[in-house]
Order: C-alpha cells, then structure tokens, then sequence
C-alpha cells in the first residue's frame, strides 16, 4: 500500500464490493442452497450443528435481525468477511518483507482473485473461514518476524473462530506445529505461552466439543466420512483447478527469476506448512474426495509469498486475473450460457423464487417435507419457514442436521411435499396426491404433493 494511498483503497474496496452486488442482481443470483439451509439453522440455535460449527448460523441470526429476511439479511457479514480477507493477506505481504509497496500486489492479486469474488459474495462458511485463515496466517508472520510469543493469543482466537465455522481451520496450526517440531522453533514447545493459547483455542471452539459429547461425537464420524470413502473420488486434479482460479497470477511460476524469490530458504516457516496442508490433500483426494473450495485457504497461504515475487509485475497479475473471471462472469449470465447449453452453470443459485412462486401459491400447510435436504432448505427460506420441516428418511443418503430434529411426527394431515419430478414420495410412510409440478426451468424440475402420514 503505497503511501497517501488510502483514498484510492478505499474506492478499491467500494468498487469491488459494489461489483460483486451489482453480480448477482444482474444475472439473478438469489441464494444458494447451503446459504438456505444456514439460514434455516440461524432460526433454530444451538450450541452446534451435525456438519459445522455455529458461527455461521449466528452471523446470519444477527444480520437478519438487522435488515430482515433479505439480500443484507443473508449475505452482509459474508461481504465484509470477504474484504477481511483481502485487507489481512495484503497486511501479511507487507509484514512478510516490510514493504508497503507489496501491498497493492497483494491487494490485486486477493482483491481480484476469481474464487475469492464469487465465494465472498456467499453467505457460507467459506467466506468467514478465509477471513479467520487470513487472520491466523497474518498473526504467524508476525510471530516470525519479532518471535513475539504473544502473537500466539492473536492466532488463538482467530483459529477458535475458524473452528466454529468450519474444522478444516485446524489444518493451518497443525501444519505450522509440525514445521516447529522440526525445527529451531521446537523450542517453543517448552513455552507455557503455546499451551495456553491452544487451551484459548480451545475454550472459544468449546461449542462444538460439548454439543458432539451430548450427540455421540457426530461431527467426528461425519468428517472421517470426507477423510476416508469407501468409493473414493480420486480427483487431485482439483488442487490445480483451484490454485488456478484462487490466484491465477500463479502462472508467472514458469519464470525462473520469481521461482527462486518465492522458493528459498527464508521462506520455508511459510513453505513447508503449505506442503504439508499440500500433501494432506493429495491423500484426501485419493482416500476420499476434495472439493474446489475446500482447499482454498491452503493457496491464500502462498499469497504473501506470490506478491513479493511478481510485486514489480501489477500488469500481469491484473491480466491473469481477468482472463480468468471474463468467462465466469460471461457464463454467469443466463442469456449467454444459454447459447451454449440448456443447464445453467449457476442453477443452484437462481430460478428458487420463480419455481416455488409456482408450485406454492394459495397453498397452506401444516408441515412441509422433502427427501432432499437441498429442496427443504431452499422452499423453507422461500417461505420464510425455520420450525415445521422434516426430512424425510433415506438410507441412500448421508445424515444432515435435520435428521437430528425431533418436528411434526405428530402432524398427520396437510404435509406438503416436494420432490424432483423424477423421483416419487416414498409411498410407504405417505399417501401422497400431486398438485402441481413445475417445468418452468430446466434444472428445476420439481413436483408438489400434499400427503397424509399413515
């Protein structure tokens, strides 16, 4: 960040984040499944949920509460996480080489970063988890340069707020503490300042160990389903799919002059707890599965790195970026994609609102049910409904925090269903009389049914 250079931060940030409204308002993003059923949570508060933490669902409970069930009612928090983000890993650039300058590399690279942008507009955990990963990685730096063990706290609680939101935040203090075990930073392990500050960790994250311990340690068995699958996706081609699109600047790595700035010696208290998080990936792909934006905070930790080695080179990050984000933001708008295919690319984030006017109008109900927890989710924030929903049971499918609700096993009569047109309601539990189905868009094909449980 260049000196007397705030203003033009300032409108940096305006603009990118009025940009990234201006995204979904113009090609018709309303909300993705997961952010409807975080919301459903942040209706229904407890100390955790089956999957996550609770960090989520209280950020959208607050927001909510602030400007109603809205755009900012789901999204406003996840936006600021998203400029966070961008802010602490331009702080850590700078605090890597003590070079202001570094910081405006940093700022274009994070700021325009196609994974960043379209996910920072998302009220999931993923916005808030790259927020406190980048807050973690901003306080090791730190700790690295003035071996200040205080800086131990700062981590602490950035990765107890991280473990509320999503527990693959363990990943960086993990891989950081193997790096010291190796070491001249083993020495650490003989400071009282280390064990304190992860009991601190693990006070603030204390939710999650105590709704697991009154629930049989759910969570636990949840996540060892993502680590080790008895069908295994195999797919480590991920890993580059997503370094590419979080910073595709990375390209300039076939230069040999900025090879060699990033890859040396005096980078290794960064490098080596990235191969280690690296080569945990590679494992999961192989024994389970990876999803692009689960390894994500693993490539916001060689930013820093990447900004001090192509810092004299802003025309070239800018250029890779944006050969990156001119396609998603060309196939994000319906009219163009539709050219090349009747599956819109972004079909999990639009059409809710014109189906489910649809299928849903002039019709009350008592409870509303389906097998599919994504079609629950999205119909009960539609509706506005947090408290009568049950899914249904299927063995064929992974256990969801629903399953764990106890609602509407009483309820009888009026149950409105709704399901894939594909696929019947399970006729075993239900007598079920079709309503109305839906064929309006392509990926939203789905049928109403009103039942009685026999």
């Amino acid at each position: 960040m260049i000196k007397n250079s705030s203003v033009l931060v300032v409108i940096f940030f305006l603009f990118l984040i009025g940009f990234r409204i201006a995204y979904d308002f113009l090609n018709g993003i309303e909300y993705h499944y997961e952010e409807a059923q975080y919301w459903v949570w942040s209706q229904n508060p407890s100390l955790s949920y089956l999957t996550k933490g609770p960090f989520v669902a209280s950020i959208i409970s607050l927001s909510n509460s602030i400007f109603g069930q809205s755009y900012l009612g789901l999204k406003f928090f996840s936006l600021l996480a998203y400029v966070g983000t961008i802010i602490f890993i331009a702080y850590s650039s700078i605090a890597l080489k003590k070079d202001k300058n570094i910081g405006t590399t940093a700022l274009l690279i994070t700021g325009l970063s196609p994974a960043l942008f379209f996910l920072g507009g998302v009220a999931s955990t993923d916005a808030y988890l790259f927020f406190f990963w980048s807050l973690a990685l901003f306080g090791y730096i730190k700790f690295t340069l003035n071996k200040d063990v205080r800086w131990f706290y700062f981590i602490a609680i950035a990765t107890g707020l991280g473990l509320l939101t999503k527990l693959s935040m363990a990943l960086l203090p993990i891989s950081i503490l193997i790096y010291f075990l190796f070491t001249e930073y083993r020495k650490y392990f003989y400071s009282i300042h280390l064990y304190f500050s992860a009991l601190l960790a693990i006070l603030i994250a204390s939710p999650i160990v105590i709704w697991n311990i009154n629930n049989d340690w759910l969570t636990l068995s949840h996540e060892m389903g993502h680590l080790v699958s008895g069908a295994p996706s195999n797919n480590p081609e991920i890993l580059l799919l997503t370094m590419i699109v979080t910073i595709p600047s990375v390209a300039l790595l076939f230069k040999r002059d900025i090879r060699a700035k990033i890859f040396s010696k005096e980078n290794s208290f960064l490098l080596i707890p990235f191969l280690i998080m690296f080569s945990f990936f590679v494992f999961k792909s192989f024994s389970g599965k990876i999803q692009l934006n689960w390894t994500i905070p693993l490539f916001l930790t060689l930013i820093p790195l990447l900004s001090y080695a192509v810092n004299n080179k802003t025309k070239s990050v800018i250029a890779l970026s944006f050969f990156i984000l001119s396609p998603i933001f060309l196939l994000s708008n319906k009219q163009i994609s539709s050219l090349f295919s009747d599956n819109d690319p972004l079909h999990p984030m639009r059409g809710w609102n014109q189906t489910y006017e649809y299928l849903f109008k002039d019709q009350t109900y008592n409870l509303l049910s389906s097998s599919d927890y994504k079609l629950l989710s999205t119909a009960a924030y539609y509706l506005g409904e947090a408290k009568m929903l049950r899914l249904e049971e299927d063995e064929n499918r992974r256990l969801t925090h629903y399953n764990l609700w106890n609602r509407g096993e009483a309820i009888k009569q009026n149950i409105l269903h709704i399901t894939y047109s594909d696929k019947l309601p399970k006729t075993d539990s239900m007598n079920c009389v079709l309503l109305r189905s839906s064929d309006i868009l392509p990926r939203k094909r789905i049928s109403l049914y009103n039942c009685t449980s026999k």
